[in-house]
C-alpha cells in the first residue's frame, strides 16, 4: 500500500513540474545583444525572421508598465515565463514571440535607442 501512495505521489509531483515548466517563454539575451549591436550600428529596420532559430508565429511589442494580462489579451495568448521586468520598470520594450497560442520567447530592448513598432508581423522598427 505505501509503495502505491508514493507512485501516485511521484506521479503528481512529475505532473505538477511539467504543467509549470511547459509553454514557459524564456528571454533569450542572445538575440537581444544582437539586436542591439546592429540598432548601435545605425539599422533603422531589423528582419526579426532571419535573427532567430525558433518556431514563432507572431511577435508584439510592449511598452513600459504592460502587465502579463495585457499581453495575453492583446495577443490572444497564454502568457507564462520571463517579462523582463517590464510591468514595473519604464527603461525598457518587451518583444513577445509566440507560436499559436503560447509565448515561447522575450528579448528586452532598451529605450537607449528610441521607440520601436512592429511592421508585417516580421520586421523591427525604430524611430531615433
Amino acid at each position: 500500500m505505501k509503495r502505491i501512495v508514493y507512485i501516485v505521489s511521484f506521479i503528481v509531483i512529475i505532473g505538477l513540474a511539467v504543467n509549470l515548466l511547459e509553454n514557459r517563454a524564456s528571454q533569450d539575451t542572445g538575440l537581444a545583444k544582437e539586436i542591439d549591436s546592429l540598432l548601435k550600428k545605425g539599422e533603422t529596420q531589423i528582419d526579426l525572421t532571419r535573427l532567430t532559430n525558433f518556431k514563432w508565429t507572431q511577435v508584439s511589442l510592449f511598452g513600459p508598465y504592460t502587465t502579463d494580462e495585457s499581453i495575453e489579451d492583446l495577443m490572444n495568448i497564454e502568457f507564462k515565463g520571463d517579462n523582463g521586468g517590464i510591468d514595473l520598470l519604464d527603461d525598457r520594450f518587451l518583444l513577445v514571440f509566440a507560436n499559436e497560442k503560447h509565448a515561447v520567447k522575450t528579448v528586452v530592448l532598451s529605450r537607449k535607442h528610441g521607440t520601436y513598432t512592429i511592421k508585417d508581423n516580421r520586421l523591427l522598427v525604430v524611430d531615433r
